[in-house]
């Protein structure tokens, strides 16, 4: 796949509660391309059901249903209706997913899919809990640069610390 700028989808990963950067920043990216925009919530509590050899993902498991009686996915609900009145609001075409299974394969997945020219994402979450999730999971902006094809434009946190030298 040999994607450029402007000749392809954007694919932003998103996620509740995140720096609203990550979604600002894709959206500039698209509109100065004229690309469609590709939002995407993965859940890494799922997994693909079905995987073709020749390394296809059926439709099936590209979209992930959300349990209605779990209480985190009101949040995940909310993504869609959000990136609809952005798409709205600056007349950009485009779409919202939910996948499941590893967050960086499942991303890498859906951009190869929708042949997209770059994946966005944001740097995680502050705090000791997130900490410790990327330090059990890794890192999602690492392990995209590690296996994907398309390049990768990771939005660094608002509160990010100034360097120590320079």
């Amino acid at each position: 796949m040999k994607a450029l700028f402007g000749r392809g989808s954007v694919v932003v990963g998103l996620v509740p509660g995140q720096d609203p950067a990550v979604l600002e920043s894709a959206v500039a990216l698209a509109a100065a391309t004229g690309a469609a925009l590709v939002g995407a919530y993965v859940d890494p509590g799922s997994y693909l059901i079905e995987w073709d050899p020749s390394g296809s993902v059926l439709g099936q498991s590209m979209e992930r249903a959300l349990d209605p009686e779990d209480d985190a996915a009101l949040d995940v609900r909310e993504l869609g209706p959000m990136l609809e009145s952005v798409l709205a609001e600056t007349r950009l075409q485009g779409s919202f997913r939910i996948l499941g299974g590893d967050p960086a394969m499942a991303l890498g997945r859906l951009a190869e899919a929708v042949n997209a020219a770059v994946i966005v994402v944001g740097a995680r979450r502050p705090g000791l809990l997130a900490g410790v999730n990327e330090a059990l999971t890794g890192s999602v902006v690492r392990k995209l640069l590690a296996t994907q094809r398309v390049p990768v434009l990771a939005i660094p946190r608002a509160d990010a610390h100034r360097p120590l030298h320079g």
